[in-house]
């Protein structure tokens, strides 16, 4: 079996990584010979146009019993977080269910860093080259009944202080002007304090096998895919893309002088026994917060709502 590459780029992720990483794929195609086509995102959420476009005229299911002459045309986006996560949820409007090879080229990458993949864009489509057929991985479905909403991430969902931090990174003046010379720690920084001093306690309601727990003094509530967010931390060690359970991590308020203290045992991965913090790992979770706060899936904004969200596992095709 061939493959023939459509890639699909935003050139615009990382801060401009995107296009490097597009411009370098697009190169080791030309000089190997292999064919290939390119499509650039040109504005937001130009990845579900792109994507509705080519499902309808490039992209189809993958068969096993494919003859060996025959072409499978291979998806191949390159792009952050945001990207990925913006294909994966259009294909599911679609229902289509299609493999994804990914390649980041993100400011955060932690989806690349759950499923394992190298950092250098050349050595990830070599092994894309090499494989003959999509790797089946875990991803959370979410549905929130207070909105109507559902959906799907490949890292984590976020009520509260992380949540706070991607609304403040999103918003902040200086985030432009900080990429624009490759600052993208220093913009997530002060975000990062910014939502520290502003993030209070707030209560919510978790149901986790038919069983129910109260936590009046949650001050960050994420559901993870694998062990990381915000860039490589690793506040869900024990998560897998290649099991099917849902990860939930419960930080409760802490006092400001214990705040280093929980930022090291969780960079320890030490975290999940300590008092401060409550895991659940389960089939299926089920998360309520009456008071308005920050949500994210993603890295994505779901804005400054109350929750009643129920998160269970679904399967995705990736190219690896």
């Amino acid at each position: 079996m061939e493959l023939f590459y459509h890639l699909l780029v935003n050139p615009n992720s990382g801060g401009g990584q995107g296009r490097i990483a597009g411009e370098q794929v697009i190169q080791y195609l030309k000089a190997a010979k292999l064919p290939y086509s390119a499509r650039f995102t040109t504005h937001p959420d130009h990845e579900r146009r792109l994507i509705q476009e080519m499902a309808v005229h490039d992209l189809k299911t993958f068969d096993e019993k494919m003859s060996p002459d025959e072409v499978y045309p291979l998806l191949v986006v390159i792009g952050g977080d945001g990207t990925i996560h913006q294909v994966v949820n259009e294909l599911y409007r679609l229902n289509k269910q299609i493999p994804i090879a990914y390649i980041p080229a993100g400011s955060g990458n932690d989806f690349a860093r759950g499923l394992g993949l190298a950092r250098e864009p050349i050595t990830i489509m070599k092994q894309i080259i090499q494989n003959k057929q999509p790797q089946e991985c875990s991803i959370i479905y979410y549905n929130e009944g207070i909105y109507q909403e559902e959906g799907l991430a490949l890292n984590n969902i976020g009520i509260g202080l992380d949540a706070a931090i991607v609304y403040e990174t999103n918003h902040s003046k200086i985030k432009g002007l900080l990429q624009k010379f490759n600052l993208h720690s220093f913009s997530y920084l002060s975000s990062v304090v910014k939502a520290l001093l502003k993030q209070r306690p707030f209560p919510i309601l978790v149901e986790v096998n038919g069983k129910q727990y109260s936590f009046p003094k949650t001050y960050l509530c994420t559901t993870s895919n694998h062990p990381y967010f915000g860039g490589g931390v690793p506040i869900a060690p024990n998560a897998s893309v290649h099991n099917e359970k849902v990860d939930l991590v419960i930080i409760e308020k802490p006092s400001w002088l214990k705040v280093p203290w929980i930022a090291y045992h969780i960079f320890r991965k030490t975290h999940l026994n300590k008092k401060f913090c409550h895991y659940f790992q389960a089939n299926k979770i089920k998360i309520v917060s009456t008071i308005a706060e920050h949500g994210q899936a993603d890295g994505e904004e779901m804005g400054e709502r109350s929750f009643d969200i129920t998160f269970t596992i679904k399967k995705q095709l990736f190219w690896y």
